[in-house]
């Protein structure tokens, strides 16, 4: 090839280029020119010499050059394909010339097709067909203060997560200020995108080259995919592979986008930088340097993994997509179900999820989003097992969502551990972290790393002499191709995902395999309330729970066996619910709620918080009525609520004494209590009690809603035997047989104290003393015929704590019974049916494991 002498405009640009990217140093620019032409040349030695730059661009004027050398040069310092089309550019630019869009309006058009049908829709995970973007989009925001990059103590990490048991799962992720992302690619004109896996990077460029129009000067969108760039087997530069997108649209694709860049009206959208691989990262670093620094008047906007590359690029703004707040969750599943013609259960959709927050932290993942809505899609429901529900969300994370779209990151990374692998390594660290007190959510970098060093140390195919470095690529590796890990700030990594620990942590416990673990894990764990998940899930992976069932109910049990005033507060249960004639486990736990709420068994002093009782209450019912084994509401029942509810109302309203308050009266008690929460003087009590017979000691409990009942079908002989009776409530009245145990208890002393009282009520003129005292000897009565409360016992400060981890941890073992574990049915009715029992009353066989 023949010596040409240089276009003086060239040659300009040409020393400009070398000054700007190499520093005048021809040492890098003939890396530079090796790295990109020596595989192409066939030959070790440089492509072009020192002498030979040196020459050309320490001359004061242009000087002969080989022409391939000149294509060389213009190749790597101005990312043209040849000499020639740099001299086509500039003639092109020198005439003023643009491409006239007007005049091709069939290829604009044909191009602009082309675009709406490559990113309008979108196809993920087990969908059928794929789906409309803008039917579904919800607008992304972005963090303008990447996280991982920020200098964070653990205290200010841990000042997200809230001091009381129920810490905040949905701040468990540190977030700072965002904006929309679209308004970031107004701001900036070079913007890199860092997302976790499935946070909507791919969508959000599709969406952004849909939305092209509303950007100034309505740029030309060209969707990039970075790894079909690193692997085309030409090894092409950028601008020719741009130019491919145009190929079957205009006759000279290069030089349409040549002149589209050089006028800055392109919108290059580069995706996936995470999915290059390794060997071929420099090469795709350099292609977009390039490309940027000649054509900075285009709109460049590059996505990547969070943790993926550690290469900075010198001209971007860094931004990070932000998790989906409640409003895009709430948008994007009201527009999901209304495309699926099943509007109604959007609403479905966020009334479960609020019953459940392990869940709900998951929505803020665009992806698992997408699974959520699928699988409630197909089940109308979430599934009850919680182990199952996030090991589909595990799994995607860790390999479906790559194998879905055919990337292999073992190809990326240079080491990569199989699935089980990960899994037990997650597991691992998860699980040590979990078990230490208090439980550790945050680690340093040079923790995890030596956590994952020292799992790794006993894999065969591992040297010791790799063993950091392998250590430090698998951590970047999670974190970046799988999301599960993530970095808070600069030196402290946590799960993405509180759930995700949770998760691990049950994986961990049941692969052990050793019932001795399993219940040592009880024994330690079962009243701390960040372990709730976890024993659902571990709940959910067992083959069968019977003897995690019996090791949680002998561990509930032992909390109460050694004291004495709980133990008396538990025969007293057991005692009034029989004398009552509703012996069963849930009204048990209702007698249980009234006396937290009416203090009849402790006295103010003591008073406990009793939304874990309503809880208890609320659980039972619900699994006895399931099990169709609910004892109907009894007349006396009906009759003692009675009692109650007037003895603490008339307090309420005409003493100063401090307790209980009417008017915050939970729903539950206002519905399930047979007296209004209105105050009402005694004759006006709904259900009336009065002596028909003083000789036969017959006492009339009369239903005042029924008055015209002939009056032989309301009375209650003192033998408990009760007559069939109409209730307009409708859990009826339970005709039960096992008041007869307590013959003559209710007599014609009780039913003339009553009246007695009745008569004697105090006027609304009377003193504070005088309503005490007439409180005080009905409160007597109650405790003396009806066993309704005790001697107002005090409880210590740490009973006060035992019996809310007692309360607490029964509802544990519920949810895991309530939850799609697999146990064997007898056992089940057992334990439900001795729950809240004192110690000498269960049968010891439930107190055995085998």
């Amino acid at each position: 090839m023949t010596a040409i002498i240089i276009a003086q405009k060239i040659w300009e640009e040409l020393k400009q280029a070398y000054i700007e990217k190499f520093g005048g140093s021809p040492k890098l620019l003939i890396t530079e020119l090796n790295n990109v032409y020596q595989d192409k040349t066939n030959s070790f030695k440089d492509v072009i010499s020192d002498k030979t730059i040196r020459n050309f661009f320490n001359s004061n004027e242009p000087i002969k050059m080989q022409e391939k050398n000149l294509n060389f040069l213009c190749g790597v310092l101005l990312g043209c394909e040849s000499y020639q089309q740099a001299l086509r550019q500039q003639a092109a630019l020198e005439q003023g010339e643009q491409p006239d869009l007007d005049s091709e309006t069939d290829w604009v058009a044909d191009y602009q097709e082309y675009i709406r049908a490559k990113c309008s829709t979108m196809k993920v995970l087990t969908m059928t067909q794929p789906v409309q973007l803008d039917s579904i989009y919800a607008n992304v925001n972005v963090l303008e203060s990447v996280q991982a990059k920020h200098q964070k103590t653990i205290e200010e990490l841990r000042l997200n997560l809230s001091s009381d048991f129920r810490f905040s799962r949905l701040n468990y992720r540190v977030n700072g200020q965002n904006m929309a992302a679209f308004d970031a690619v107004k701001k900036y004109r070079q913007l890199l995108v860092w997302g976790s896996p499935g946070a909507g990077k791919t969508t959000f460029l599709k969406h952004l080259a849909m939305s092209a129009a509303n950007l100034a000067n309505q740029p030309t969108p060209v969707l990039i995919s970075l790894k079909a760039f690193a692997d085309a087997e030409d090894k092409p530069n950028l601008i020719d592979f741009i130019a491919r997108e145009f190929i079957q649209f205009v006759s000279q694709p290069t030089e349409i986008v040549q002149q589209l860049l050089g006028l800055g009206r392109c919108l290059i959208l580069l995706d996936g930088l995470d999915e290059v691989a390794e060997l071929e990262s420099n090469r795709i670093y350099r292609n977009i340097n390039t490309l940027v620094e000649q054509y900075p008047k285009n709109i460049f906007v590059l996505t990547c993994r969070s943790g993926a590359s550690d290469y900075t690029f010198e001209h971007f703004t860094e931004v990070e997509i932000a998790d989906f707040k409640e409003a895009q969750v709430l948008l994007f599943v009201k527009q999901w179900f209304e495309l699926c013609q099943e509007p109604d259960l959007a609403a479905k959709f966020l009334a479960e999820l609020e019953k459940n927050s392990s869940i709900k932290e998951l929505t803020t993942n665009p992806l698992l989003l997408t699974m959520l809505c699928l699988v409630f899609q197909d089940n109308y429901d979430f599934p009850r097992n919680r182990y199952l529900l996030t090991e589909d969300a595990v799994n995607i994370l860790l390999r479906k969502w790559d194998a879905s779209r055919r990337i292999d990151r073992n190809a990326v990374n240079k080491f990569n551990l199989p699935y089980q692998r990960k899994i037990n390594l997650l597991s691992q660290i998860a699980y040590t972290a979990f078990n230490q007190e208090p439980q550790k959510y945050f680690w340093l970098q040079r923790e995890l790393e030596r956590v994952i060093a020292d799992y790794l140390e006993n894999i065969r195919e591992i040297s010791p002499e790799t063993l950091t470095d392998e250590s430090q690529e698998i951590l970047r590796a999670i974190e970046a191709n799988h999301g599960l890990l993530v970095k808070q700030s600069q030196d402290f990594y946590s799960f993405s995902h509180l759930t995700f620990q949770e998760y691990f942590v049950a994986h961990h416990v049941v692969e052990t395999r050793n019932t001795e673990a399993l219940n040592e894990v009880i024994q330690q764990h079962l009243t701390k309330r960040q372990w709730r998940e976890v024993f659902l899930m571990i709940a959910g992976r067992l083959a069968n729970t019977d003897d995690f069932f019996k090791m949680m109910f002998w561990q509930i049990n032992m909390l109460v066996a050694g004291n004495k005033p709980l133990q008396d507060m538990l025969m007293w249960l057991d005692n009034v619910t029989t004398l009552h004639g509703v012996k069963s486990s849930s009204w048990r736990a209702f007698y249980l709620f009234v006396d937290q709420v009416f203090e009849l068994y402790s006295n103010l002093q003591t008073k406990v918080d009793y939304s874990l009782a309503q809880e208890l209450a609320v659980t039972l019912r619900a699994i006895n009525k399931e099990r169709n084994s609910i004892h109907l509401r009894s007349i006396l029942s009906d009759f003692a609520f009675d009692l109650v509810n007037f003895h603490a109302q008339l307090i309420a309203h005409k003493t100063q004494e401090k307790g209980f308050e009417s008017q915050n009266l939970s729903p539950l008690l206002k519905q399930e209590l047979p007296a209004s929460d209105q105050l009402m003087t005694m004759p006006e009590l709904r259900t009336e009690v009065s002596l028909v017979d003083k000789n036969s000691g017959l006492i009339c409990i009369t239903n005042s809603e029924d008055k015209n009942l002939p009056q032989a079908s309301q009375q209650l002989q003192p033998n408990y035997s009760f007559v069939q009776i109409h209730h307009s409530s409708e859990d009826g009245y339970n005709q039960s047989n096992d008041a007869a145990d307590h013959q003559n208890y209710i007599n014609e002393d009780l039913a003339e104290f009553l009246v007695f009282l009745k008569e004697s009520l105090p006027d609304e003129q009377a003193p504070e003393s005088d309503v005490l005292d007439w409180a005080n000897r009905l409160r007597s009565a109650m405790r003396l015929y009806l066993d309704i409360g005790w001697n107002d016992v005090k409880f210590t400060q740490d009973e006060v704590k035992t019996l809310k981890d007692y309360f607490y941890a029964n509802i544990v073992l519920l949810k895991c019974i309530q939850s799609d574990s697999y146990s064997t049915k007898e056992l089940r009715n057992q334990i439900i049916d001795h729950l809240l029992l004192p110690s000498q009353r269960i049968p010891s066989a439930l107190l055995t494991v085998s």
